[in-house]
């Protein structure tokens, strides 16, 4: 609970090696709280890259600080080869794979269906969790959720897995549902496999892809669970890049696109929702107010300062030299079509410069982030000045 009374929670959106950046604004925030004081959000939310974030703070909901110290560990050293198959005997095969398939209409064999291969993911995630902390945080009242993000790839639906208080029932909205789960590694897995990219993850007997994919309401998860103040942090600036010389796109070009639609457009499109409501609720008088469905959201957004596909550009030299090929012959080295790398930029001087980003952001916006924690009510949502 906030200092106001009402349920916090944190939101953590995907975006591959960008969720990097969270994790710095992560270690500012908890640089703000009491050494030893439980998460100050006792509901996390986390899709794809970020449900990663999302359960190791869940995790150690009992002491934010340790939490987000082992995370920045993790962070500080992961490289390409923990997340994907990065040698040129493996890459080659995989794709060869992939792309006959496509090609000739043929069914891939199970997990190839993706142009890397993400088994060491799978096999680092597997050692990384102890799932059992969910319901012991949950029990001593540290925790009252954690919801993984995942997409359906039979229905097309977005499904909040979620684990938490047993007064928590699940929902059905429009194309997007919440339902309780003993959350395990496979929702992970599902959560992080971006199509084309990685393979699809099974869930009991469905297959599902990253839960960014066909996300329409990103906050929506969060306010089912019962948050009426909610921070948000995104991975990549909203009022998109600074234009080049026109060229015709590249491959890259558009895949980066594709995915700064799925990871952070969204994400704006939602927060918008939330502040033409706040503004509407404005308008109306409290006695009417309290009958309504909806109420008033308290929203803190952070976002870097800096465009990180650009930042991505100084780190290639550093990927594995069959990634580095890869990556050049889809053109994703030079220009907007560097997004794309810095969503599979896993290195681990790219993410420890991203980390130093987030923590500057958020000490930069430090009156807000103290704010914010106190419980202090805002009639408007406390908005990163890149948002537009």
């Amino acid at each position: 609970m906030s200092a106001a009374g009402q349920p916090s929670a944190i939101v953590l959106g995907g975006g591959g090696a960008r969720a990097a950046y969270q994790v710095g604004a992560l270690r500012a925030i908890a640089q703000l709280q009491t050494r030893g004081a439980p998460l100050p959000f006792p509901i996390v939310c986390g899709t794809s890259a970020g449900a990663i974030n999302a359960a190791t703070i869940a995790m150690h909901a009992d002491d934010f600080r340790r939490g987000v110290a082992r995370l920045a560990r993790w962070w500080r050293r992961i490289g390409a080869s923990h997340v994907y198959r990065s040698d040129f005997g493996s890459l080659s095969r995989h794709s060869a794979q992939f792309l006959a398939a496509v090609l000739t209409g043929a069914h891939a064999p199970e997990g190839v269906a993706s142009v890397l291969d993400n088994t060491p993911l799978s096999d680092l995630l597997r050692d990384e969790f102890d799932w059992t902390r969910i319901d012991d945080r949950v029990r001593d009242g540290s925790l009252r959720a954690l919801a993984i993000n995942a997409t359906s790839y039979s229905t097309g639906n977005s499904v909040s897995f979620f684990q938490g208080a047993p007064d928590i029932t699940g929902w059905r909205r429009m194309r997007r549902s919440g339902q309780r789960a003993q959350l395990s590694h496979d929702h992970l897995l599902a959560s992080t496999a971006i199509p084309f990219l990685f393979p699809a993850a099974r869930i009991e007997s469905d297959w599902y892809m990253d839960g960014s994919v066909r996300q329409i309401a990103p906050l929506s998860a969060a306010l089912n669970l019962g948050a009426r103040r909610l921070l948000v942090i995104a991975v990549g600036q909203f009022n998109g890049q600074q234009g080049g010389a026109a060229a015709y796109p590249s491959f890259a070009q558009a895949a980066g696109h594709a995915l700064s639609t799925i990871f952070l457009d969204n994400v704006a499109a939602d927060v918008e929702r939330t502040m033409q409501v706040n503004r509407v609720l404005e308008l109306v008088p409290p006695e009417q107010a309290s009958r309504l469905p909806v109420g008033h959201v308290d929203l803190l957004v952070l976002a870097p300062s800096r465009d990180i596909g650009a930042m991505a550009l100084q780190y290639v030299d550093r990927l594995p030299g069959p990634v580095r090929t890869l990556l050049r012959a889809f053109g994703s080295t030079a220009g907007t079509g560097a997004n794309l790398t810095s969503y599979l930029m896993f290195d681990r001087s790219f993410c420890r410069a991203l980390m130093a980003l987030g923590y500057g952001d958020t000490m930069a916006r430090r009156d807000d982030v103290v704010a914010f924690l106190n419980g202090a009510h805002h009639a408007s949502p406390l908005l990163p000045q890149n948002f537009s």
